[in-house]
């Protein structure tokens, strides 16, 4: 099993940069515990600091809300392997808007002591150190999502949000890889999936863009770029 920990924590934002000396340590410390969660069990709630950060190895997490009328509200479905839960609300000491951390199936993870992350220990001090940069890092990376999120949220049509994700997500030769499907694009861009489609369409015939499978690319970058102005 410590085998199979180590690799998927190869997998795991917080754990980049670690040594497999230092990824084995934690495991021979018991610092890191795998632990599986039934559908509809609670992982942890919010309105106490969570006693542990969690890193997903299978299934789907998400942030829940009762209210008052009985119904559940869910936000975002968190399913990659290695996604981190909880280090938002480690770290604020405002209430947040969801009330917990539920498994929509059943889940498998692995939880790491907060305690040991905000307590230094000498002796596990490089641990420590690059656990927390990597900590900031999922912040910076969920900063960013949400500040394109507002952007892409503020233009009111289809094809100027479908603009600016691709110039966010295009590459130096102007190429963009779809690693999600066009149901989970569309959600994120807020518009319907048949909208979509039908605008990427649109794009292809006028001479913006070409698709190849799951890679688009940029034909006209000057044309593009006026679609945003």
């Amino acid at each position: 099993m410590k085998k199979d920990i180590s690799k998927l924590l190869k997998l795991s934002r917080i754990c980049q940069n670690l040594t497999d000396e230092q990824i084995n340590r934690l495991i021979q410390n018991n610092l890191i515990t795998f632990v599986q969660y039934d559908r509809n069990e609670i992982l942890f709630w919010t309105d106490k600091k969570p006693k542990n950060l969690i890193i997903l190895l299978s299934g789907n997490i998400a942030m829940g809300k009762n209210t008052h009328d009985g119904r559940r509200v869910l936000g975002a479905s968190n399913t990659s392997i290695g996604e981190l839960i909880g280090e938002v609300r480690l770290f604020s000491d405002k209430k947040l808007f969801w009330d917990y951390a539920v498994a929509l199936k059943h889940t498998e993870v692995l939880e790491i002591s907060c305690e040991f992350l905000l307590n230094p220990v000498e002796k596990h001090a490089d641990i420590q150190i690059i656990l927390m940069q990597n900590v900031m890092r999922v912040f910076v990376r969920k900063f960013e999502f949400l500040s394109d999120k507002v952007r892409i949220l503020s233009f009111s049509a289809a094809r100027d949000r479908i603009a600016f994700y691709f110039f966010s997500m295009q590459n130096k030769n102007q190429r963009v890889m779809l690693t999600e499907t066009r149901e989970e694009i569309a959600d994120y861009l807020g518009i319907a999936r048949p909208s979509l489609s039908r605008e990427l369409g649109r794009l292809q015939d006028e001479g913006f863009i070409q698709m190849k499978g799951n890679e688009v690319i940029i034909l006209n970058q000057i044309l593009f770029e006026n679609i945003l102005e």
